[in-house]
Formats: structure tokens, sequence, C-alpha cells
């Protein structure tokens, strides 16, 4: 039995095809799929081709059976799911093919990359940020709201917004000397501060901004004390909205609740070993930080509702892996 697995983001679209004995097969990459950011004409028409790709490369034959787990931005809430199904259901020349399809949205399926469907809480941080818990039946997310909505801390963007804000306070005379500024001359190839202004505003996204979080990274493991100030309530935030993720979704005596970072700003591993030290004051949770690609964790959708446990989900996994390294 085959699984295609999609995670719809606002960047970009990962699909992989999954067979329970043979592994991960094939995979592709699309378009962004957030129905709010594109449309939901738009965002199914991404899946769409993704389906039709899996049957023109003839892994798929008219006969196999197939399922479909989807994790897509920006579907937090079940009348958004129900919406992007029926639009689905009205366009797909395979659905008769189809044996079920599952949507979630994808900061689910970002956490089950790493519980397998267990319940627990995830803190997304790349060029935003989102924390969502998850407890039997309830969701409830943190954050998410966009960079024009408080900035969106624990994102690229907010620590890149922290750090235009430290050079230019240099510059003016409100705060200490950063090694930032020399990163960012550097970097931006330019002679002095003033020459950003038009880049940045001839610019105006919030990639452009995230950017910037980079050298807030290179200035820190040169122990660059704004910097790693800059890291240090960062992590101090990311924290305070898991704790209270945790407070929301878990009893205070419950141990062990998973709490999985993903995301590029977990790539760097001060900010991580900060959050960790952090959530170690806030709640009994054991922070994992992710292996897997969120995509993973459509499949563990499909899985779960297919009635498969946590265990035999990672059986499954590590087992298809392992014969796909060997083959």
């Amino acid at each position: 039995m085959y699984i295609l697995g999609i995670d719809g983001g606002g960047t970009k679209t990962k699909a992989n095809l999954f067979h329970k004995e043979k592994g991960f097969i094939w995979e592709e990459e699309e378009k962004a799929a957030n129905p709010h950011s594109t449309s939901y004409a738009q965002s199914v028409e991404v899946v769409n081709r993704i389906i039709n790709k899996a049957y023109e490369s003839h892994f798929l034959s008219e006969n196999t059976e197939l399922s479909i787990g989807l994790g897509i931005a920006g579907l937090g809430r079940k009348a958004d799911q129900i919406k992007w199904l029926k639009y689905f259901q009205n366009s797909s020349r395979h659905l008769h093919k189809i044996k079920e399809t599952v949507v979630e949205n994808d900061g689910k399926i970002a956490l089950y990359s790493e519980t397998l469907g267990r319940d627990g809480i995830v803190s997304i941080c790349g060029t935003g940020a989102i924390t969502i818990g998850v407890h039997e039946a309830k969701t409830i997310r943190i954050g998410g709201w966009g960079h024009l909505v408080g900035g969106d801390p624990g994102s690229g963007y907010h620590i890149g917004s922290q750090a235009l804000i430290a050079v230019f306070n240099e510059l003016d005379g409100l705060g200490p000397e950063t090694m930032l500024t020399n990163l960012i001359l550097d970097g931006e190839a330019i002679n002095k501060m003033e020459e950003l202004i038009p880049i940045l505003y001839q610019n105006v996204e919030k990639q452009r901004i995230a950017a910037f979080a980079g050298y807030v990274f290179q200035a820190a493991d040169q122990k660059d004390e704004v910097a790693i100030n800059i890291i240090r309530e960062t992590a101090k935030e990311i924290a305070r909205r898991g704790g209270t993720l945790f407070q929301k979704l878990f009893q205070t005596d419950v141990k062990d609740i998973p709490f999985v970072l993903t995301g590029g700003i977990f790539q760097n591993e001060f900010i991580v070993k900060e959050v960790t030290a952090e959530l170690a004051a806030t709640a009994p949770v054991k922070v994992i930080k992710a292996k897997r690609h969120p995509v993973a964790g459509s499949i563990v959708l499909v899985l779960k509702q297919q009635g498969y446990s946590a265990e035999q989900i990672g059986k499954m996994l590590t087992n298809t892996s392992d014969r796909q390294k060997r083959g």
C-alpha cells in the first residue's frame, strides 16, 4: 500500500511517496501551497500536479491502492480543512483511485515527524515562527500571526530585525558597540551603515530581513555580547510560548512531553542550548531537535489513522530506511 505524503508550505511544497515495505521511493518539490498566501484553487492545483507526477513516474498504476496525507500551511481550522477538501474533490482526476485523504496543518506534521503520532509540542522557527501543541483531540497554537503582528518572536525575521536595531542604535550612540556592524558591512558589501537603508527599503520582504539572523549567529560565535543577548532573549520567548502551551494542554504532573524544535533557526546549536535550558526551568518537557523532514509526518498522519501505534510506525519507517540503505 502506498502513501503520498505532502508538506505544503508557504515557500515550497515537498512530497514523498512511501510504501509500507519498500520505504521512501520517490520525492518531488513544487511551489507554495498555503491557500491564504496564494488561493485555495492554487493550493489544490499544486497538490494535483504532484499526484499527477506520481502516476506519471510509473511507481503508481491504475490499480494501486493509494492514501494521501497532507500537512498544509494555513489549514489550522477544521473549517479551512473542509473547504480545502471540497476544492480537491471537485478538481482531482485521480480521486476515484484514492482510498483516503487526511488533511492537517503543517505544524501537526512537523510534530508527528518526530513523535510518530504521539502528543506533544512543536516550535517551528524559520522565516516566521509558530508554536503548536497537540493533546488528544485538542490542538492549540501560539504565534504564527505574521511579522506585522508583534514581529513574530522566535523567527528569523525577528532576530534579523533585532540585529538591525542593534547596529543602528550603535550608529546613533544609543547602544553598545557590536561586531554585528562590521559583519553586516562586509556581508552586504557596503562602506557605511547608511548605505543599507535604500537596500532594505527597496527590498522590503520578510525573507530579506530574516537573512540578517545569520549575522547574529556569526557574532555570537565570536562572543559578541549584543548578539548573545539577542539569542538569549529569543530563547526566552520561544520557551515562554512552549510553557504556556504546556499549561493549557497538559497536567502539571505529566513529565517528558515531547517538545520538538524544527526550522532553520534551530540549525544553530547555541539557540538550541539556550531554549533547552529555558524550557528546563519552565515545563517538564523532553526537547527533541528535529532530524526528519516534516513531510514524514504527513505519512505518519495516514498510518496513525489506519490504527498503527507510534512503536509500529517507528519500526516501519526505520526498517524501510535500513532496507533502502542496504539496497
